[in-house]
């Protein structure tokens, strides 16, 4: 809490509940990316072949450490254990249906016709919400880029970790800029 405290009254939070009985894969927490585009149309995009970023160490409540826990790439590549189960901890969503009929095949769960509409439903629920504050300046031919994280329960529950938005041209654009370069943009958003 006094990390909370010291931060500006007029900060936003977001408080999420940790997810403790995480599906497992081989004994170890992942999570699924996914890709969004958002046009300036406000049409969305869904790739739907998106991963799984895999632990690079087993699960367990009552280990505090960060590689059993979080599976973002930017911080399991500076695991001891990184690659050693799969390259790059990262599989695809066929492997995760394969694990699945293998594992669970008495419930039936299709990752293409259970797990990916819901990440859907969740890609729309969370554009919906956002929309207006999508493309302020209303550029044309411009789009957003998202990374879309989402976790799946032991009961095969599907839930949105968290949205990531790659709106990193503005550091390129400046820099650009800076070079004298700045002519031949193209507003991604």
């Amino acid at each position: 809490m006094s990390f909370l405290n010291s931060q500006p009254a007029d900060s936003y939070w977001v408080a999420q509940k940790y997810l403790e009985r995480p599906l497992l894969y081989k004994e170890r927490k992942f999570d699924i990316r996914i890709w969004a585009l958002v046009t300036h149309r406000n049409e969305v995009f869904f790739y739907k072949h998106g991963y799984m970023r895999t632990a690079s160490d087993s699960y367990s409540l009552d280990n505090p450490n960060n590689y059993v826990h979080l599976t973002n790439n930017c911080l399991q590549k500076h695991g001891e254990n990184y690659g050693k189960h799969e390259p790059g901890n990262t599989l695809s969503l066929n492997a995760l249906q394969e694990y699945l009929d293998q594992n669970h095949g008495e419930f039936g769960v299709s990752v293409e016709k259970h797990i990916v509409p819901r990440m859907r439903d969740l890609i729309i629920d969370s554009f919906l919400s956002a929309k207006k504050s999508l493309n302020p300046n209303k550029r044309k031919n411009c789009f957003e880029l998202f990374g879309y994280d989402f976790i799946i329960d032991e009961d095969f529950r599907t839930w949105l970790l968290e949205v990531i938005a790659f709106c990193l041209v503005e550091t390129i654009i400046m820099n650009l800029h800076k070079k004298g370069q700045h002519k031949s943009i193209l507003w991604l958003c």
